[in-house]
């Protein structure tokens, strides 16, 4: 009925890491404020704890804690990755007087329930 997983990873360099949405770039634009450069120094690990709690065969209640850590600000902050104002021009464009916020690290808890029909 219940069941506990402890889970991590690391990530050596750039090519795993997805461009993060500031100011809604994508891999195509790119963005100023963080490169892609295959070379470029990145050194990232996380790691979770999950307990679910297995009502019956069809319904799950799910809490999680999740860590991340980059060696290389990459995470959201609290003031986001969209400048005043919203999202004009193009994506991931370089807007003066303004830089995202990011962070080394990230933590959060989600709350699920999940249902199979």
């Amino acid at each position: 009925m219940f069941a506990l997983t402890l889970g991590g990873i690391t990530n050596p360099g750039r090519y795993l890491v997805l461009l993060p949405p500031i100011k809604t770039a994508t891999a195509a634009s790119g963005t100023p404020y963080f490169t892609q450069n295959p070379g470029d120094p990145f050194k990232a690990w996380d790691w979770s704890l999950t307990l679910d709690y297995m009502l019956s065969a069809y319904v799950t209640f799910r809490a999680e804690f999740l860590h991340h850590h980059a060696s290389v600000p990459y995470f959201g902050g609290l003031r986001g990755v969209s400048p005043p104002g919203g999202n004009q021009g193009a994506p991931g464009s370089l807007v003066q007087g303004w830089s995202p916020d990011l962070t080394k690290t990230e933590s959060h808890i989600n709350v699920a329930l999940l249902v199979k029909f």
